[in-house]
């Protein structure tokens, strides 16, 4: 006989019906033999006890079989299906266990150990979350930078680097450590220094380079060595004017003299040309030449920068395209300052005076281009605030310009632009005791970086023309309520007439109003 089967029946069902077959028999015959005995019940009483014994034999037969065909089933199900807590029975439909044991699970309680194992869990998982979010802030940041430098937004890259390293502080801060948890490498060090060689020069970014990477950066790093070489070539060009360049500075040479000393030494050895015409071109400058002589220096700068195949721009574009726009050579300025724009789409000074010309040509509509253009890549920025500031100033929107000051003070309160452009609002408004404060704060605030940051861009002539004039115009015309009321006398003192612009001198002669200097023309004091 088959082990496993006969005719398809397992034999250990075959014997199982045979036994009971038999049991059957057995118990038939049995009655039968005590039926002859017992001829009939001798009540009614027994006769039911009889049925009901009968009965109860079925029924456990019966449920005999039943356990039997569910051992049956049982042995069919596959072992995946089988639930893995009894092992006998099969998962219920959409459950991972037979439905008895589903039960006793949802009947039993968690213990309180186990919620709170599970509370440390959860706990450390938003912990390890947070920390995760707090490591990536750094990365999030220069990734920002990353996107801007690709779009030639180099300010703005420049911003997004610079902060890197306060959000780091933040974060080691926060988390404690004595050592710092999270630190910034050489390479942020490099996108610092390009962003600054972009929107600045390459002579800042070599500055930068030496103090973050050490004197020797050019050296260690081929990346920098580019910028190197051209810090040398300007540093040996300057060093060798320095006799003149004194003697300019201390009154102890005309222009002449100082011009023919500088071209002396065009022809030593290792000097680059191009220098020496620009720092002819800024003697022109200091000595307050004509426009035609500053250009003669500059278009000798631009033909040997182009024939040199090297990229100059940052050297001489700007001044170039200012000195053609005060020649009313407008149309010439405006390509110099699209090369620089395209090069650089946060360079301020070029979208100034892109500006700066389309108001003299009484163009507000294109004038108002200019400023949406700077505010698309610079929004928020402090530059931007200055050019909208200048936009609405010049368009006689006074008040909106005060109220964008304020806000922009509100964060940038370092920078001395924003409280020199407050300082121009108020002398329109013919507030002069706080136009003073205000151009004496810019002073101050200009101070201060030169000081202890080492950083001179604030000081200009813009700068130093209205702080003169607000001065003279409280001294003047003022209440004598300025809390720098004491300073007066000894600002005055400290200028001349001839280091004054012809704007600012116009407007102390009586030949022109402060609103016709700060709203035609260059717009400005300088």
């Amino acid at each position: 006989m088959d082990s496993e089967k006969i005719n398809g029946i397992p034999e250990e069902t075959v014997n199982a019906e045979e036994t009971a077959s038999e049991a059957v028999s057995e118990s038939t015959d049995a009655m039968s033999d005590e039926a002859e005995q017992e001829t009939a019940p001798e009540s009614e009483e027994e006769c039911a006890e009889e049925t009901e014994a009968a009965e109860a034999e079925e029924s456990e037969t019966a449920q005999a079989c039943e356990e039997s065909a569910d051992e049956e089933s049982t042995e069919e199900i596959a072992e995946e299906d089988l639930c893995p807590v009894c092992g006998e029975n099969a998962v219920a439909e959409g459950c991972d266990y037979c439905s008895g044991c589903e039960a006793v699970m949802l009947k039993r309680k968690t213990p309180f150990l186990g919620w709170l194992a599970g509370l440390a869990a959860v706990v450390m998982s938003v912990f390890a979350l947070a920390l995760a979010i707090l490591v990536a802030a750094p990365s999030v940041q220069i990734a920002r930078g990353d996107s801007l430098a690709r779009d030639n937004c180099w300010y703005s890259a420049y911003k997004e680097y610079t902060g890197v390293s306060s959000v780091i502080d933040e974060l080691n801060s926060i988390l404690g450590e004595e050592s710092p948890f999270i630190q910034t490498g050489t390479a942020l060090d490099f996108k610092l220094i390009d962003t600054i060689a972009n929107s600045y020069s390459p002579l800042d970014a070599i500055s930068v380079a030496n103090s973050l990477l050490g004197e020797d950066c050019t050296e260690k790093y081929p990346a920098l060595k580019k910028y190197g070489e051209i810090r040398t070539d300007y540093v040996t060009a300057y060093e060798a004017l320095m006799a003149p360049i004194e003697a300019m500075s201390y009154g102890e040479a005309d222009a002449a003299t100082t011009y023919a000393a500088f071209e002396a030494k065009r022809s030593a050895e290792g000097i680059n040309g191009i220098y020496i015409d620009y720092f002819l071109y800024n003697a022109a400058v200091f000595y307050n030449e004509d426009a035609s002589v500053k250009i003669k220096y500059l278009d000798a700068v631009d033909k040997a920068a182009k024939a040199s195949g090297e990229d100059y721009t940052w050297l001489y574009y700007q001044d170039y395209a200012t000195v053609l726009s005060d020649a009313g050579e407008n149309e010439k300025a405006l390509e110099y300052l699209e090369v620089l724009t395209e090069k650089d789409k946060t360079k301020f000074g070029a979208f100034e005076l892109k500006m700066r010309i389309a108001l003299a040509n009484n163009d507000i509509d294109e004038a108002g281009r200019v400023l949406e253009e700077f505010k698309k890549y610079n929004e928020g920025y402090d530059t931007s605030y200055v050019l909208e500031a200048s936009f609405l100033r010049v368009s006689g929107k006074l008040d909106e310009a005060s109220a964008l000051l304020d806000e922009a003070l509100a964060q940038y309160d370092s920078v001395p632009e924003l409280h020199r452009q407050q300082a121009l609002v108020y002398l329109l408004q013919g507030d002069y005791d706080s136009a003073y404060d205000s151009a004496y704060t810019a002073d101050n605030v200009a101070y201060y970086l030169y000081a202890y940051m080492n950083d001179t861009s604030a000081y200009t002539p813009q700068l130093n023309n209205t702080l003169y004039l607000a001065t003279y115009l409280v001294d003047k015309y003022g209440t004598g309520t300025s809390e720098n009321i004491a300073w007066v006398d000894d600002i005055l003192s400290s200028f001349s007439m001839e280091e004054l612009s012809e704007q600012t001198r116009a407007v102390i002669n009586g030949e022109k109003t402060v609103e016709e200097v700060l709203t035609e023309g260059v717009c400005d004091l300088a």
